[in-house]
């Protein structure tokens, strides 16, 4: 039985530096003989021709023999082939070198790209890669130190927001079982306004979870969106009625102002009305009884301007890069004694994004707050 050798199974397990160091070898010993071969032959020839000229005329008055003349080229060819051993030997031996110390250059920051790439699968998310060059590999280690900050930041936002759900479950549940553990004891009274309390705190439970679920959704591209075309005025004005009773109740003025030149809208009816009304709640939250808010769009080009602007509370500078970050509050205690949820704003620029929208935020503290919204014309 003859010996059965898995060539392709051995070159794969052969280390990338062997590898190179072959490539090199091989490269240099195919030059080398092709230069040992021809050399061997012109030269051999040229010099042979030379010494029979010299046969045939002489040089400088003298003949050369016969015999003379094989010796010369016996001689000259042992000579050359001598010459061409040490050249070649001392040629592979100088390859030799300098393709271990090229294939450990090349392949030194391979290594440490997977022993990095080892400790990440571990959880380890401070490591990094140390590169010099701008060639290829420099640029795949310029990408995995992107995609291990990418990971870092990922675990942060992680544990920030399983740490934000589990104080916002805590916060109603708590209550709740507060209000029970009263009842049951007989402290506190078991009257409508007492149940109506504990509704609440269940609305309010219930609002969150929904909201997680709106924001999963969004974030995982799992919601389908049903693009039409939907006039911009018939769109507006209708969040408008759903919102203006509250606003009647807090005393505050809402004013709706749409150019007329201001084109329909490609918009998922739906997830645009949730946006408007997200926004609208937002300012209505935080403008004050007599303060006023602006409803107005415009067209932009290709898009649709939307804006919401209030005379509101405003929002600080240092708060403005973070307002649609999940769970994010520019004013914590008011914005949880209202009972948001500190997700709306996110899933509102998820719901923009997915519509090949934009929206932005302007404000300054103590005068107010402009959102815009811009989202694809039908023209």
């Amino acid at each position: 039985m003859g010996l059965d050798i898995n060539w392709s199974r051995i070159i794969r397990i052969i280390p990338i530096k062997w590898k190179l160091l072959f490539t090199y070898l091989l490269v240099v010993a195919v030059c080398l003989g092709v230069v040992i071969v021809i050399t061997r032959q012109l030269t051999i020839s040229a010099y042979s021709d030379h010494v029979n000229m010299m046969q045939g005329e002489g040089m400088m008055g003298n003949r050369v023999s016969g015999n003379m003349a094989s010796d010369l080229i016996v001689a000259f060819r042992e000579a050359l082939n001598i010459s061409l051993f040490w050249a070649g030997l001392i040629a592979v031996v100088a390859a030799f070198v300098i393709s271990i110390v090229i294939s450990r250059k090349i392949t030194r920051p391979i290594h440490n790209m997977a022993l990095v790439t080892e400790r990440i699968a571990d959880g380890d998310y401070g490591q990094k890669v140390d590169f010099e060059s701008n060639d290829e590999i420099g640029s795949l280690a310029h990408s995995l130190n992107e995609m291990t900050e990418s990971l870092a930041e990922s675990q942060k936002l992680k544990r920030e927001l399983m740490a934000n759900i589990a104080h916002e479950l805590r916060t109603p549940l708590t209550s709740i079982s507060g209000y029970m553990e009263g009842l049951e004891d007989g402290v506190v009274p078991a009257n409508s306004e007492t149940y109506e309390l504990v509704r609440r705190e269940a609305a309010r439970l219930s609002r969150l979870v929904a909201d997680l679920q709106r924001l999963s959704r969004a974030e995982s591209g799992q919601e389908e969106l049903d693009i039409v075309e939907q006039p911009s005025a018939l769109l507006i004005d209708r969040v408008a009625k759903k919102l203006r009773p509250m606003f009647i109740d807090k005393d505050i003025a809402l004013f709706v102002e749409i150019a007329p030149d201001t084109p329909p809208m490609l918009v998922d009816e739906d997830k645009t009305d949730q946006v408007l009304v997200n926004l609208l709640d937002n300012a209505l939250n935080y403008t004050p009884s007599g303060g006023r808010v602006t409803l107005s769009a415009r067209a932009s080009g290709s898009m649709v301007q939307i804006e919401i602007a209030d005379t509101g509370v405003g929002i600080g500078a240092e708060d403005l890069p973070y307002i649609f970050e999940r769970f994010y509050r520019a004013d914590k205690s008011r914005s949880r004694d209202r009972g948001g949820s500190g997700i709306g704003l996110t899933i509102a620029k998820k719901y923009v994004d997915s519509l090949d929208g934009d929206i932005s935020v302007k404000s300054v503290p103590g005068q107010g707050t402009v959102f815009t919204l811009k989202l694809p014309a039908a023209v």
